[in-house]
């Protein structure tokens, strides 16, 4: 099979649906974030990580804290001789033993370890089962020695049940109970505190919510659930006093410090195999049943059916759209790993290694929505209307959310609300189901509205905080939220806002008349004059548009700055938007491409701040060239990609998304760091020692950014209200490229061919043999396949 961008770690299935690692020592962890929706868990390639069901913060199930250095927390097997005494693990942590070769295959909704160790060959696969909250391990090993061997197989890792982290573990253990249950085979764990209010506020008056259970296929020869008596005092994981014993204490009950641990025994004879299930889950009380899952799940044939749903689970969210370009990088995270990593981790999971979120953001999962919109719009039906219900009868919303019981900050941010009318649109463009803007939302604190009533709430009080020359004020922040200090007092503006609220007009102005709302679309438009006038009045700098002003005046992006002299979002953006007339829009993009698109992509801003400016926030507190401060944030070096297309120039376009696609960064694997199959949140600007180094991966949203303008600005086919509308912006040496993809009820297999090498422009457009007029595909609406032929 072939190995596509191969490094010294490792390298892409020819499906490219795995990426298979080949040692254990990468340069930094290298995960993989699996879940169902509901129940999740992350693993790393040298088996560590944790599992939580639906919030990794607030219900966190089994222990670990965040250490990317060690990466010494996981849900481990031992493997025991029983004849020599030798043991080793089926990762490489925690025992760290010599293996004859070691692989980790990261898949969609799975992961598999693979190595030899003393004759013995295993493969450990980890997946959640697609309907249940349960997680399953399957261990299969086989004898490859020349000797019958005496094996004993051990789980082990610690409880947490509830709130992570319990960094007072001497008082969050007095609360867990564990008992054996031996017609399961299973351990079972409650705990007798959640960090929960009781509903007369009383303070930790509340037990967790669920049962956990541990449970192995296989007779068990020992158990214990002691973390003292597992690991011995004094020692750790890697030579537990475990191992030195022939059996496990079953010690249980309320008295100890949860963990749990199962040991079966086998026997193989030379070229023998055998497989071993254990499973770890959650059943809610009242409603589930913790023995009837464990029963349920833990078994060969019952791990073999879940995964077998799994691959038919997955295929509805990633395979109803398929690109086919020259680029095999594009098309690899294209049509599989940004699906996955948006959906799998960033909306579901919201949790990874680099960053546990106990919660929904606003902006945050509404943007990470729109990756359902080719596959299943209905999940984002159901996104937009969860986040309406997160805003007050003011209009504005908060900044984000837990997701079990609710509550969260209500701030001063400016740009969170409006994400609402513009995510909004891009659903309406999909799928044209006008209906969801009459669906009932409660607001959070009195009252409720349609939906069309909610979003039009988030523009009114945005229509409010405007400064007396026609500029958005900033607030505590805009979209970047390190500008935490320019605008408190509601006094600083921000440039970026104003495009980025030039955008929701202009798409919600015909919204408002299409419900006969006139006065309300007259005075959009209104606003929309207004501001563009006045942005290019007080915006602009000369070469490039002002980021902001401080609540004390001073510009902030300007060339008379020192520092953080000029910023990407508000550039791109008076692209986006259409507040630039041409020649300001080719001058500011020249800008960005003079000053800001490097190696590895569009820095947020240059120069980065060296010395800490408390009238602008915490950006200039990073360490220059880290993260927001002159680093590549990746979330915003896509909608460079996104600019530089609606210039037209394709080959900017395409270099800056070249630059942040991950595989592109094999070559250089050592100093990227990063794992190149999913977005990093960052990589390091050029006056970091560590140039280009990757950070923040997985918990991101630049994976469906970076699929958005991969499909829509660079491939060009894009949802509008008329149909499916195609404008290439591609390199010249592309001679044909595809995209099979669902909308609006049918299907379209469309075939883009270049014959006269060119970057942009459509010159004929033919649907099933038939020539069409313009270069919009139009909507049939019929279930059936249309077979589309795009000239250049």
């Amino acid at each position: 099979m072939k190995r596509l961008f191969q490094s010294d770690y490792g390298y892409f299935t020819e499906d490219g649906r795995e990426y298979v690692i080949t040692t254990h020592n990468t340069p930094k962890p290298w995960c993989n974030v699996i879940s169902n929706g509901d129940y999740g868990l992350m693993v790393s390639q040298t088996g560590g990580g944790y599992s939580w069901r639906g919030n990794a913060g607030q219900n966190r199930i089994t222990r670990a804290f965040q250490d990317l250095i060690k990466d010494n927390w996981g849900k481990y097997i031992y493997i025991r001789d029983l004849d020599s005494g030798k043991y080793w693990s089926a990762t490489w942590k925690p025992v760290e033993a010599e293996y004859e070769y070691y692989r980790v295959r990261h898949g969609i909704g799975y992961t598999c370890f693979e190595q030899k160790v003393d004759g013995i060959a295993s493969r450990l696969t980890l997946f959640v089962a697609p309907y249940a909250p349960v997680e399953i391990m399957k261990l299969e090993l086989c004898n490859e020695s020349e000797k019958s061997r005496r094996l004993d197989v051990t789980s082990y890792f610690e409880w947490i049940l509830g709130f992570a982290p319990d960094d007072h573990r001497e008082f969050h253990k007095l609360f867990i109970d564990t008992r054996f249950c031996p017609e399961a085979n299973a351990l079972l764990a409650d705990k007798h505190l959640w960090g929960f209010p009781d509903e007369k506020g009383r303070h930790n008056n509340v037990s967790w919510d669920y049962t956990a259970f541990h449970a192995v296929s296989e007779n068990v020869k020992s158990y214990d659930a002691d973390k003292e008596s597992f690991i011995g005092m004094y020692r750790d994981e890697r030579s537990p006093v475990a191992m030195e014993l022939a059996e496990l204490a079953r010690n249980t009950g309320r008295f100890g410090d949860g963990a749990a641990a199962l040991q079966t025994e086998i026997t193989l004879g030379a070229s023998d195999s055998r497989t071993v299930i254990f499973t770890i889950g959650a059943a809610q009380k009242g409603k589930e049943d913790a023995i009837e899952l464990a029963t349920k799940y833990t078994s060969k044939e019952a791990a073999e059916k879940a995964f077998e749903e799994l691959g038919h689970f997955w295929a509805k969210f990633i395979d109803s759209e398929r690109v086919k370009t020259p680029d095999p990088a594009m098309d690899i995270m294209t049509n599989i790993w940004l699906k996955y990593q948006a959906i799998s981790c960033r909306l579901w999971g919201k949790s990874a290694y680099y960053q546990v979120s106990a919660g929904y953001g606003f902006r945050d999962q509404l943007q990470d929505c729109q990756i359902f919109l080719s596959s299943e719009p209905d999940y984002a039906r159901k996104q937009i209307l969860m986040h309406a219900a997160q805003q007050f009868n003011e209009g504005d919303v908060l900044h984000w959310w837990f997701t079990i019981r609710g509550g969260g900050p209500r701030t001063k941010c400016s740009d969170d609300l409006l994400w609402l009318p513009f995510i909004l649109d891009a659903y309406l463009k999909e799928t044209k189901d006008f209906k969801i803007l009459d669906e009932r939302v409660p607001y959070l604190d009195t009252g409720e509205d349609d939906l069309y009533g909610h979003c039009k709430r988030a523009i009114e009080k945005t229509f409010l905080r405007f400064s007396p020359r026609g500029i958005p004020l900033i607030g505590d922040h805009d979209w970047n939220d390190g500008l935490s200090a320019v605008g408190n007092e509601w006094k600083g503006e921000s440039f970026w806002l104003a495009e980025f609220f030039y955008v929701v007009l202009k798409n919600f102005a015909p919204l408002a008349d299409m419900r006969g709302d006139d006065a309300f679309a007259a005075k959009c438009r209104i606003v929309m004059d207004s501001m563009k006038d006045a942005v290019n009045r007080h915006g602009w700098d000369g070469e490039w548009y002002l980021q902001a002003t401080t609540d004390e005046g001073e510009e902030v992006g300007s060339s008379r700055n020192e520092e953080g002299r000029i910023f990407l979002n508000p550039q791109v953006w008076a692209v986006i938007s259409g507040i630039a007339d041409e020649e300001r829009a080719r001058k500011c993009m020249d800008s960005v491409t003079k000053y800001l698109l490097k190696d590895y992509g569009a820095l947020l801003l240059y120069p980065a701040y060296t010395r800490v400016r408390r009238d602008i926030g915490y950006i200039t507190r990073y360490a220059p060239g880290l993260r927001e401060n002159g680093g590549v944030y990746t979330h915003a070096a896509t909608w460079a990609v996104w600019a530089y297309a609606l210039m037209g120039d394709a080959k900017r376009a395409y270099e800056a998304y070249r630059r942040i696609c991950p595989p592109n960064r094999s070559g250089n694997l050592k100093s990227y760091m990063a794992e190149p199959y999913v977005t990093p949140g960052n990589s390091d600007g050029p006056v970091s020692p560590y140039y280009g180094r990757g950070g923040w991966t997985w918990y991101t949203g630049s994976a469906q950014w970076l699929h958005n303008v991969a499909v829509n600005w660079i491939l060009g086919v894009r949802a509008t209200f008329e149909g499916l509308e195609v404008s290439p912006c591609i390199p010249p040496e592309w001679k044909e490229y595809s995209i099979w993809r669902k909308f609006r009820g049918a299907t379209y297999s469309i075939t883009v061919k270049n014959p006269n090498s060119k970057s942009t422009g459509v010159t004929s457009i033919s649907v099933d043999g038939k020539r069409i007029n313009g270069n919009i595909i139009p909507d049939f609406g019929d279930n059936s396949v249309h077979e589309v032929e795009v000239i250049m």
